[in-house]
C-alpha cells in the first residue's frame, strides 16, 4: 500500500498553474502516442526551446515520463539519432489543502465490502479487519510515528504530559457525514499503526472536537 503522500502532489499540481505548461500537458493528455519536442512545438505553434524547457519541468515534477526512440528515416544533421518522446504518467495526481486521505479511506472501504460479500461476513467486521491490516502495512515504513502522522494529515501536537493530540482529521468530509463508521475505521487504523511500529504510545478513543481526530495517543507507562 502506498504511504501517505503530500509534498510531491502539491508540487505537481503547482506546476500546472502555469498556463503554458497546462497547455502542453493537455495536448499530451489528448494524444494516443508519446510525442517529441518537435511534434509538440509544431502542434501548439510554439518555439522548440520553450517547449523543451517546459517538457523537462513537467517530467521533473513527475507529471510526464519519457523514452528514447528512433522515428524512421531522417536526413540532415542528427540523422539517425533517437528522439526523446514524452507521455503522461499513468498515476493520478491529487492534492488538497489541508491534506486529506480520501483515497486511503476509499481503498479500505472497497476492500472491506468485497471481502464481506465474498466471505458472507458483516461489513463492519471486515472494515475493522481491513483497517487494522492497512495500519500494519503503513507502519512498515522506515519513518517515525510523528513523521507518519504529519505526512498523513493528522497534525500531531505533543502536550506537557507527553500525549499526542491529533488536531486534524484526514477524513474530515467523510467523518462529518458518517462519523461512527469513519471513526471506527480510523481508530482501528491508528491503533494498528502504533502497535506495529512499537512506538511507546497507546491509542485512546476521544470525542473529537470539530475538525479534530477521534484518537489521542498517550505515552505508555514504560516510556
Amino acid at each position: 500500500m502506498q504511504l501517505f503522500s503530500r509534498k510531491r502532489s502539491v508540487h505537481a499540481v503547482s506546476a500546472l498553474a502555469d498556463p503554458l505548461r497546462a497547455k502542453i500537458y493537455e495536448y499530451l493528455r489528448r494524444t494516443t502516442e508519446p510525442a517529441s519536442r518537435d511534434a509538440v512545438a509544431q502542434a501548439l505553434d510554439l518555439p522548440r526551446n520553450t517547449v523543451s524547457f517546459q517538457l523537462e519541468r513537467l517530467a521533473k515534477e513527475g507529471l510526464l515520463t519519457y523514452e528514447f526512440r528512433k522515428l524512421g528515416e531522417t536526413s540532415g544533421p542528427g540523422s539517425g539519432r533517437p528522439s526523446k518522446l514524452y507521455s503522461l504518467v499513468t498515476q493520478e495526481i491529487e492534492a488538497s489543502v489541508p491534506h486529506r486521505e480520501y483515497t486511503l479511506a476509499a481503498h479500505i472501504m472497497a476492500q472491506a465490502i468485497e471481502r464481506a460479500t465474498r466471505e458472507q461476513r458483516p461489513v463492519n467486521e471486515l472494515l475493522a479487519e481491513v483497517s487494522r491490516e492497512s495500519g500494519q502495512a503503513l507502519a512498515t515504513s522506515s519513518e517515525s510515528l510523528d513523521q507518519m502522522l504529519t505526512k498523513g494529515g493528522y497534525l500531531p501536537e505533543t502536550d506537557e504530559a507527553g500525549s499526542i493530540h491529533l488536531t486534524d482529521c484526514p477524513f474530515h468530509q467523510l467523518s462529518a457525514q458518517f462519523r461512527d463508521t469513519v471513526c471506527m475505521m480510523n481508530r482501528e487504523l491508528l491503533g494498528a499503526v502504533v502497535e506495529t511500529s512499537d512506538a511507546p504510545y497507546r491509542s485512546c478513543p476521544v470525542s473529537p472536537k470539530t475538525g479534530h481526530c477521534c484518537v489521542r495517543l498517550d505515552p505508555t507507562s514504560n516510556k
